[in-house]
C-alpha cells in the first residue's frame, strides 16, 4: 500500500512537458563599437598640412600610413573623407535607426568638417559633434559602416619651438551594415 501511494504522488508531482507549436520569434541588433582615435600634434597655424589618420573600420585600427576606409585630418584631426575605393554620405539620423537600406537616399559628401559635424568654441577650447548625424561608408556594392562621432577627448596645446600645437582625441562609435 505504501509503494502504490508513494508512486501515485511521484506521478501527481511530475512536470508535464507541454510540446513545442510554434518556434519563438528572435530578435538581434548588430553591436556598435566605440573607438578613441588618437590625435597628432600639429599647429592650427598649417592646417592643412595636419597628419592624416587612416582609419580601418574592418579591423578597427588606426595608422598614419595609405590604408582603411576613412582618413581623418585638417584642424586636430576633426575633417573625415572616405579613403579611395570608398564614399561617405550622411543621414541626419541617430546611428541606431541607420540601416544599410538608406544608402541610396543618403546625402553624398566628400568630406565633413568644422560645423558639418562638429563645432569649435574658441573661447572654451571646446570642441563638441553635431548630433544627429551619422556618417555612412560604403564602395562599389554599397554601404557597409555607419559611425557617429561622440566626442573630443583630452585636448591639450603645447608650444614647440615658440610655436602653439594641439591635439584632441576623437571618441566615435561605428557598426557594420
Amino acid at each position: 500500500m505504501a509503494v502504490t501511494v508513494l508512486s501515485a504522488t511521484v506521478w501527481a508531482t511530475t512536470p508535464k512537458t507541454e510540446q513545442a507549436t510554434a518556434a519563438l520569434p528572435l530578435t538581434q541588433t548588430k553591436a556598435n563599437t566605440n573607438f578613441t582615435v588618437i590625435g597628432q600634434w600639429w599647429t592650427p597655424s598649417d592646417v592643412a598640412n595636419w597628419p592624416v589618420i587612416y582609419l580601418d573600420l574592418t579591423t578597427g585600427n588606426q595608422s598614419l600610413s595609405n590604408g582603411g576606409q576613412i582618413t581623418l585630418s585638417s584642424f586636430v584631426n576633426a575633417t573625415i573623407r572616405a579613403n579611395a575605393g570608398f564614399e561617405i554620405r550622411t543621414v541626419m539620423a541617430d546611428m541606431s535607426a541607420v540601416s544599410a537600406s538608406d544608402w541610396s537616399a543618403a546625402n553624398v559628401v566628400t568630406s565633413l568638417e568644422k560645423n558639418e559635424w562638429y563645432e569649435f568654441d574658441l573661447s572654451t577650447i571646446s570642441i563638441l559633434p553635431i548630433q544627429p548625424i551619422t556618417v555612412m561608408v560604403g564602395n562599389s556594392s554599397g554601404a557597409l559602416y555607419a559611425l557617429t562621432l561622440n566626442s573630443f577627448n583630452d585636448i591639450q596645446q603645447k608650444i614647440v619651438n615658440g610655436q602653439i600645437q594641439m591635439k584632441t582625441d576623437l571618441n566615435i562609435e561605428y557598426k557594420v551594415l
